[in-house]
């Protein structure tokens, strides 16, 4: 009876998933949607055939959205472990949020796949959600403003309110509003602070356990970081703003790293960021990454081939100033088309992989049955950026198409497609140096 029922439902659902991704996302004003995959996957060595049930709700402005993954063994016994303890049922949370980033109040609980803070100097693009679905991280965005004289406002964000290892707060005002200066009273003073309390609580989910044992250090490692900002807004009409602004940040115990100046063009539908950036020895921008949490403390080996575990912040202690140009192009288009383009390029004496780059395209484009496009590529911290050279270590490529299945637009196809290469010398072999996602299904919006 029970395996009846189960070849029942892995039947009605109509998707089949080759690999891990992130829940599935179609841009809709229905208040309910529900996803659905079937398909294999390996946990701790064991295979297990997987049944996923996605559903996203919203109310006003509220949303919640639900990951519920069921594994079955090869006698489709369900594997009741993920379902015994009040932890895992806040795993199967997604998010639920309210409003969106600005409103006067704003909050995110759950996962986020790219978060940023401020200019970016210190949290550029990190995610707690590196090791999705294998590891959850249920976090925290909290966030309002006052419309008061001084305008203050303030973000404080944790990757998971159960550790509360990484946390980042922000507060900005302004400072002197009834300036008989024209502009000054326009100025923005911030103040913000990040924090690692133990760098080392990703060993546990990236070491084997034999190594894990050996190597755990037996205190933990902390790091902490303080930044100021300024904006200033010098020229303001109606279709068009321009300012300039300046960033500090300062590792304790480490170093610090400087925007002086940046400057900005808002144009509503495009904006353009240039910035001179200055780092001091033992400095590194965007310390919270997206590749953060397999950074945070890697497993290294000595010459003579003993292994030791090492955190970002230690490995920083070698690196040498620099200097360089960090500039950024956002533009959208018809309220169709948002794309990004980022470059950096840094240089000192001893640093030979100060260039980085960045692009997201993606395109609601509504034409006939097609809905969304979407591709992104990043490479960070390489020594050169040849535009023909996608396969490069630290680079990351991703694509995806969402299409209508009928008229009234309520059944969509969705594919997803990624790459990762591996950080190694000596070349990426494409095929062999390369870990791939592809998944591929449908969803349906009540």
């Amino acid at each position: 009876m029970k395996r009846g029922l189960l070849y029942l439902i892995l039947g009605f659902l109509p998707l089949l998933l080759a690999g891990q991704d992130m829940p599935f996302n179609v841009k809709t004003s229905s208040r309910y949607s529900v996803s659905s995959m079937i398909g294999k996957v390996e946990v701790d060595s064991v295979k297990y055939y997987q049944l996923r049930l996605i559903q996203e709700f919203s109310y006003r402005k509220f949303g919640l959205g639900l990951d519920l993954d069921f594994l079955f063994d090869k006698h489709y016994h369900l594997r009741e472990s993920d379902w015994n303890h009040i932890d895992d049922i806040l795993d199967k949370v997604y998010y639920f949020r309210y409003a969106e980033v600005g409103d006067p109040f704003f909050f995110h609980f759950g996962g986020f796949p790219v978060y940023s803070m401020g200019n970016g100097l210190v949290m550029l693009n990190y995610s707690n959600m590196y090791y999705y679905p294998d590891l959850h991280h249920n976090g925290l965005l909290l966030g309002a403003s006052l419309k008061s004289t001084h305008q203050p406002s303030f973000e404080l964000f944790s990757s998971d309110i159960q550790e509360n290892n990484i946390l980042a707060f922000s507060t900005h005002l302004k400072p002197l509003p009834d300036s008989t200066l024209k502009y000054v009273e326009q100025g923005i003073l911030g103040l913000s602070f990040f924090a690692d309390r133990d760098q080392y609580s990703n060993l546990d989910f990236i070491l084997p356990d034999s190594l894990y044992t050996q190597l755990k250090p037996k205190s933990k490692d902390d790091v902490y970081i303080i930044g100021i900002d300024y904006t200033q807004p010098f020229l303001q009409k109606e279709k068009a703003e321009y300012g300039v602004y300046a960033d500090m940040a300062h590792i304790f115990g480490n170093g610090t790293g400087f925007i002086l100046p940046g400057i900005y063009a808002d144009f509503n539908v495009i904006k353009v960021n240039l910035e001179y950036r200055i780092h001091g020895d033992k400095f590194s921008q965007g310390f919270f990454d997206h590749f953060y949490e397999e950074e945070r403390a890697i497993m290294d080996t000595l010459s003579d081939g003993t292994p030791y575990v090492i955190s970002k912040q230690e490995a920083l202690k070698d690196k040498k100033s620099s200097y360089g140009f960090y500039g950024k192009v956002q533009a959208t288009i018809a309220r169709r088309i948002k794309t990004m383009f980022a470059w950096q390029n840094m240089m000192g004496n001893d640093l030979k992989d100060g260039k980085s780059m960045w692009f997201d395209l993606g395109v609601d484009t509504r034409y006939k049955r097609l809905e969304k496009v979407a591709f992104s590529y990043s490479k960070t911290n390489v020594e050169k950026l040849r535009l023909g050279k996608v396969a490069v270590p630290r680079a990351k490529l991703s694509t995806s198409v969402t299409m209508s299945l009928n008229d009234k637009r309520r059944w969509f196809f969705i594919a997803k497609y990624s790459e990762k290469y591996k950080d190694k010398e000596g070349g990426i072999r494409w095929w062999k140096d390369t870990e791939r996602s592809f998944s591929f299904g449908v969803k349906y919006v009540f």
